[in-house]
């Protein structure tokens, strides 16, 4: 007999009560929350705090910029192109944080996944002197190496996340702070530290520009579709409900049945996915790499979560608030760009922001209730 077939009813449905008191002792649910009015809930949520803090952000760029030129169609579809990119990485994180993990390398994976697509697809697409006069006579093939390269790199560095935190039991912080030096050191060792060029504008003209119906960029299009398949992931699948247990109380989830390993490896590999995903999305918009930037990335989605609502300590996950959030550190940065502010300026508020996130969740989650 099969161990599947050893596992009963029963024995399932007791799993499941365990797992959710894992979660009710965390304060997913509580009679607090139930007694308070819709609109109740609703203002003293975390997407309140977001959708206000944007309002404001969109109300002090378009008022301090000359002649209202933050407030003009293009800067707004280039902030949601820029939010695209980052949002894939916010959700990915989302489910890192929720469990009680953490990851830093995340923005030196995209460039690992940039630099290796944009490689493979120039081997395959066609040979170097063909590649130098612009023909790529292999294009579509080219394509599928280079999506194919980027996800399977870009899991793998999940994959070693997995092993350093699970298996050498590192501490989250140290085991992604070392695997993103590592990540950055093997794309710049790839590409010499240089931009990989000659890759065809057809990225852009078919993807990384092209908007549906001439309005809606079809990066943003993939990119809400990603979200709202992950947060269905988490609200709904057992797979979900096990991240958020696990960021409860591991222990207790270890009890109850889950395999904490194992979905360990699971979370760090979608991650890594996710940021295959976001430095093709990178190459298809620029046409090119990027091998020095995205030093912030990492750190404007972490900000971008846990503004959403996602508790750092972990139990606690919200994918739409996350998605939201998102809009806050872009809206920032352009937002500076556009009023010619020093780039230096830029990380300063940024870790500033970030401050008064990691202040949001411990208010919200983790001071003591009186």
């Amino acid at each position: 007999m099969s161990k599947e077939s050893n596992v009963t009813p029963e024995k399932k449905a007791s799993e499941q009560r365990s797992v959710d008191e894992i979660l009710h002792s965390k304060g997913v649910s509580s009679v607090a929350q139930k007694e308070k009015t819709p609109l109740q809930n609703f203002l003293s949520s975390s997407m309140a705090f977001v959708i206000g803090m944007e309002i404001l952000l969109v109300l002090v760029f378009g008022v301090l910029s000359d002649h209202g030129t933050f407030l003009t169609l293009d800067n707004m579809m280039n902030i949601l192109m820029n939010s695209a990119q980052m949002c894939i990485l916010a959700v990915g994180l989302t489910f890192v944080i929720s469990s009680g993990y953490f990851d830093l390398s995340v923005g030196m994976n995209l460039i690992l996944c940039s630099v290796a697509a944009a490689k493979i697809f120039k081997i395959v697409a066609g040979t170097p002197e063909q590649i130098s006069n612009g023909e790529y006579p292999h294009m579509a093939a080219g394509i599928v190496a280079g999506c194919l390269a980027a996800l399977v790199i870009g899991m793998l560095g999940g994959a070693f996340n997995a092993f350093a935190t699970s298996k050498l039991k590192l501490v989250p912080f140290i085991a992604t702070l070392a695997s993103m030096y590592i990540l950055q050191g093997i794309a710049m060792v790839i590409c010499n530290g240089a931009q990989e060029k000659l890759l065809p504008r057809a990225f852009q003209t078919y993807f990384g520009h092209a908007r549906l119906w001439g309005v809606i960029p079809y990066q943003v299009i993939a990119a809400v579709l990603i979200g709202v398949l992950l947060h269905f992931v988490m609200k709904y699948t057992q797979f979900g409900l096990h991240v958020r247990a696990m960021g409860s109380n591991r222990e207790s989830a270890r009890r109850a049945g889950i395999r904490i390993d194992l979905d360990t490896f699971k979370i760090y590999m979608l991650m890594g996915a996710l940021a295959g995903i976001a430095g093709l999305f990178d190459v298809s918009r620029f046409a090119t790499t990027n091998p020095s930037g995205h030093t912030t990335d990492g750190m404007m989605a972490i900000m971008a979560v846990v503004m959403g609502g996602t508790s750092m300590k972990g139990g606690i996950a919200s994918v739409s608030g996350t998605m939201l959030a998102v809009l806050i550190p872009v809206t920032l940065q352009i937002g500076m760009i556009v009023l010619g502010i020093n780039s230096f300026y830029q990380l300063i508020a940024i870790g500033i922001f970030l401050i008064i996130a990691v202040y949001m969740d411990y208010v919200r989650n983790m001071k003591p209730k009186n």
